[in-house]
């Protein structure tokens, strides 16, 4: 028997099968019982809920938010020290600064200040952005940190010195 002869005895026998199980189920004129659903009964009265005595409880809330709209500007920057609303505040050290971050650089483009911190991730630094403005200039800082060591910031900061090619600054880092 040549191939092209075993493929139509192959594909004959596939299709009888195939009516010899299929047929029966579709000729038997029974089908599937329907099924029935009982409608879903609505009650016809609604329940009655308590009027509240007040719309909120009594909470320092609203003049909590109204001290934070206070200390940021109309574009997301705080007032007091330039840097913008949620991201981390990079300050001038001083005798009480407990967190340190170390400034890189900055810059006015923000794409160029990105490019720098990918580069810095790229050779494993934990590099951030914290964009500051001073008077109507907005400039984008790139640092590494946070520190709990100012020895260690010390040692990051002479390593990025290195690094970049230009003098890296100590920071105090909040936020």
């Amino acid at each position: 028997m040549d191939e092209q002869s075993r493929y139509r005895a192959t594909g004959s026998l596939f299709l009888l099968a195939v009516g010899v199980i299929c047929l029966p189920m579709l000729l038997d004129g029974e089908g599937m019982a329907p099924l029935v659903i009982a409608p879903l009964s609505v009650p016809q009265v609604l329940p009655e809920v308590a009027a509240l005595d007040e719309v909120a409880p009594n909470s320092d809330l609203p003049s909590r938010v109204s001290e934070l709209k206070a200390q940021v500007d109309d574009t997301g920057f705080y007032t007091d020290s330039g840097a913008r609303a949620g991201e981390p505040v990079l300050t001038v050290p001083d005798s009480e600064t407990r967190i340190w971050a170390v400034q890189v650089a900055s810059f006015k483009d923000a794409e160029r200040a990105v490019k720098l911190r990918e580069q810095l991730r790229l050779e494993g630094y934990e590099a951030f952005l914290s964009t500051l403005r001073r008077d109507d200039e907005v400039l984008h800082r790139v640092a590494v940190g946070p520190l709990l060591s100012e020895t260690d910031a010390q040692q990051m900061r002479d390593a990025l010195t290195l690094i970049v090619e230009q003098p890296a600054r100590l920071m105090a880092f909040t936020n």
